[in-house]
């Protein structure tokens, strides 16, 4: 099957359409505005564009602390993009704080499904469902939440 070529902001509309908030859990995190860069951070990482190296780690990188950028870059780079080669769809949804470090910097819990391009239909193409652990870092300057690292989920290997 061919490579589908997509605008890097319909896919962004997409996959914002995919980062649901559980009636449920809404309290968990106060402000969904203030997290939306975390969410399409990690989407964003787990279905690359493949034919935008570049814009896909500028996209990603844009949603990240410099640190955290700079951590992804020499680590993980190569291994999301080349096991996001044949992501066709992804989601992301947030979960709950699951700890608030000295420094303000939280660890959050939240969900992926990444579901492989296996022809013309998702139904019976191989997924990935997960729970993942982030560490983000609130940026006043911004008024809104980054994502430093992934510290737990899907292609981060245990040292």
């Amino acid at each position: 099957m061919k490579n589908l070529k997509v605008p890097i902001m319909l896919v962004l509309m997409l996959l914002a359409a995919f980062i649901v908030v559980p009636t449920v859990q809404a309290g968990s995190i106060p402000d969904f505005q203030k997290e939306r860069q975390v969410l399409e951070a990690v989407s964003l990482m787990y279905a690359p564009m493949p034919d935008d190296y570049s814009g896909w780690l500028d996209a990603v990188c844009h949603r990240m602390t410099e640190g955290g950028c700079g951590y992804f870059t020499d680590n993980l780079e190569s291994k999301f993009w080349q096991s996001g080669q044949d992501v066709a769809l992804n989601s992301v949804v947030p979960g709950k704080v699951a700890a608030t470090l000295n420094d303000g910097s939280q660890v959050w819990k939240a969900e992926v499904s990444i579901y492989k391009n296996c022809g013309s239909a998702l139904k019976n193409c191989p997924f990935i469902e997960s729970d993942i652990y982030l560490h983000v870092v609130y940026d006043e300057a911004q008024d809104e939440w980054l994502l430093n690292r992934i510290l737990y989920g899907p292609y981060i290997v245990e040292n």
